[in-house]
């Protein structure tokens, strides 16, 4: 963003950033989608259905009415309804199949955001390390008390990644010890 952007924000700026920013991430989630293999497409559609309400209603109709008509005279699969049952498992087999697709790509889809989302909050944080000092020089130009930049200056160091880690797992372990 130019500089004269940033000074002389009018109203809406914000939201138009982040307008073009959403629109980017979703262009880009969309070509990795239309980048996936056709299996995978195909299940993630079959799962998008599948996981309707109305999916489920048609298949409360479908079974009802599969129990009336093998409850009369016309019956081809009398009651326990073996057919049935076969059709019922094998939908479930490959239905299971599609989500487990579907759960992998998501799962995938996640892994990358999270990085994303890592690397630009390492990125923040060394930005932000390097304005604080850059205030902390500015501090000592203006002749500011150490008291009040002591906690300026707390922060104007890189943060290591893997002490924060390291905080974290040690802080898991005290309050829900691994068993």
């Amino acid at each position: 963003m130019p500089q004269d952007e940033l000074t002389n924000r009018r109203p809406g700026a914000i939201e138009e950033f982040t307008r073009r920013n959403i629109e980017s991430i979703l262009r880009m989630e969309r070509e990795r989608q239309g980048k996936q293999p056709l299996a995978a497409r195909i299940a993630s559609a079959i799962a998008g259905v599948c996981s309707r309400g109305t999916t489920l209603l048609l298949h409360a109709g479908f079974f009802a009415a599969w129990i009336l008509l093998n409850s009369t005279a016309l019956a081809f699969d009398p009651y326990p309804f073996t057919f049935l049952t076969l059709l019922v498992s094998l939908e479930a087999i490959f239905l299971s199949f599609f989500i487990m697709v579907v759960q992998n790509n998501s799962s995938q889809m996640n892994e990358r955001r999270h990085h994303l989302d890592l690397q630009i909050n390492l990125l923040n944080e060394r930005e932000m390390t390097v304005m604080l000092r850059l205030l902390g020089k500015i501090a000592d130009r203006l002749e500011i008390s150490d008291d009040d930049q002591r906690e300026v200056r707390k922060f104007a160091h890189n943060t290591d990644p893997h002490a924060v880690l390291e905080q974290i797992v040690t802080a898991e372990d005290v309050v829900a010890p691994r068993t």
